[in-house]
């Protein structure tokens, strides 16, 4: 009879051995500093899985790379950025965690081969024995870690979108200096023309010996200053071209193939009137990622203190065995838990409840800065409205101050250097306006950030996960 034993032993464990070795193989997979550099450069708005990630979105992507905007940006920085890249495969991970934690306790299997000298006067020297180990779960611990596990995905996946939203709020800051800079400079070369034309007309007075050196002088300095700053502003547009490319992913010669789109010619247009501190905070504390993020690191701090309890009943495992004992046949069960003979799972309790009531206190905290954020946020913007508005009151009393100067000079009461003058300094006038205006969209933009979501259009959120 031993030898049919022996052949299911050795079958019994030759299985469990083979089984083992039948795993996933190891396959390296060293990093290449230089391929990947090459890789990230050679990223492109041509590439067929941006435009099949757009047309997902249900975006045509003829259309849609037509001009860089807002939402166009975004898209790509959600495709070609690299930062979303990570957190994309912490979230797969976290994903994948819930599934790990789900599976059931592994069955052991265990065996011997034995052989005696028959010292004793045994029937048979060999002795062949085989064990399973069944463990059962005297609880729902298996569905608490999923449960948990559900809890830290959700915590990933906040990180995602938070990395996915301040994307989009650089890229949205990014874009408003762009417009500024490129408006400054028209603005600038109006001005400097103005100080040619009145330059020439004082030299040409001085030249006749009706004018004054010091007024000359004081005017070429100012034109000095204005060359110095148009130079530099262009300068500067070229550098936002630049974050604006590196905002999204791609190189700059990549995304100098799209133009950038044409600012609105109302700025102030897209400003939401309704919108009031009241209903921008009681947004912000439903929308706000940090908080949606802190909720879900509270759940999974309830998931580990309803674990630890659950742990108080241990868990058993039963042990099946038969042995041939040297010509002797033996069926056992065998029984094992663990004792908590050292009172260890009512400190490992307290320290999940002090867990808890420190993600409770911080979800507190994250709910006070952001009351205090939205706050401060409105001040900025309603004052920056105020300054705005002001500045536009100052270049509406200068047009009509310019309008009598045109009228004067019509009527021959007034020579053109008092025209150019008065016109030169209506110029300036229509500097503060795009000064205060582009700044009220800043303050605007700030808004958005501490409610995180757009206040004048649809979200664009949901796209992180259409790729």
């Amino acid at each position: 009879m031993y030898p049919v034993f022996r052949v299911v032993l050795l079958t019994t464990l030759g299985s469990s051995i083979l089984l083992g070795c039948q795993q996933i193989p190891y396959f390296a997979k060293p990093i290449d500093a230089q391929q990947l550099a090459f890789k990230l450069s050679q990223k492109s708005i041509n590439n067929p899985e941006f435009i099949t990630y757009l047309s997902r979105l249900g975006v045509d992507g003829q259309t849609q790379l037509q001009s860089w905007d807002i939402e166009s940006l975004h898209r790509a920085a959600l495709f070609f950025h690299s930062d979303l890249a990570v957190s994309k495969e912490k979230l797969a991970l976290a994903e994948y965690s819930i599934q790990t934690v789900a599976n059931k306790p592994a069955i052991g299997v265990s065996g011997g081969i034995g052989r005696s000298d028959r010292a004793n006067g045994d029937i048979n020297p060999m002795s062949y024995t085989l064990q399973i180990d069944i463990p059962f779960e005297t609880t729902s611990k298996r569905a608490i870690k999923v449960e948990e596990a559900e809890n830290l995905a959700e915590v990933a996946r906040m990180d995602a979108a938070e990395i996915a939203w301040n994307l989009r709020h650089r890229i949205q800051l990014d874009l408003i200096s762009y417009y500024e800079q490129q408006r400054l400079s028209e603005l600038l070369q109006i001005e400097l023309d103005s100080y040619n034309q009145l330059i020439s007309m004082l030299q040409k007075r001085v030249a006749l010996g009706m004018g004054s050196n010091t007024e000359l002088s004081q005017y070429q300095l100012m034109q000095q200053k204005n060359q110095i700053l148009l130079r530099n502003t262009n300068a500067k547009t070229e550098i936002l071209i630049a974050k604006l490319a590196a905002d999204v992913g791609l190189s700059v010669s990549e995304f100098k193939r799209i133009p950038i789109a044409n600012a609105n010619e109302d700025l102030s247009a897209n400003h939401n009137a309704t919108l009031s501190p009241e209903t921008l905070q009681a947004d912000a504390l439903i929308n706000r990622i940090d908080i949606r993020r802190a909720l879900a690191r509270y759940a999974a701090s309830e998931s580990k203190l309803k674990l630890e309890v659950a742990k108080q009943i241990p868990d058993i495992s039963l042990s099946p065995s038969y042995a041939y004992e040297f010509g002797d046949r033996v069926w056992s069960l065998g029984f094992a838990t663990l004792l908590n003979l050292l009172q260890q799972q009512p400190k490992l309790i307290k320290e999940a409840e002090q867990l808890r009531a420190i993600e409770g206190a911080q979800f507190e905290a994250v709910q006070a800065s952001v009351i205090a954020q939205t706050n401060v946020a409105w001040a900025q913007y309603d004052a920056s409205k105020t300054s705005h508005l002001s500045a536009k009151e100052m270049l509406s009393s200068q047009r009509a101050h310019v309008q009598k100067i045109q009228k004067q000079f019509d009527n021959g009461l007034v020579d053109r250097v008092m025209l150019t003058q008065a016109q030169l300094n209506l110029h300036l006038a229509e500097q503060d306006v795009s000064t205060t205006a582009f700044e009220m969209l800043r303050q605007h933009a700030f808004l958005e950030n501490v409610v995180q979501r757009p206040l004048t259009e649809t979200t664009s959120m949901t796209q992180l996960n259409a790729r």
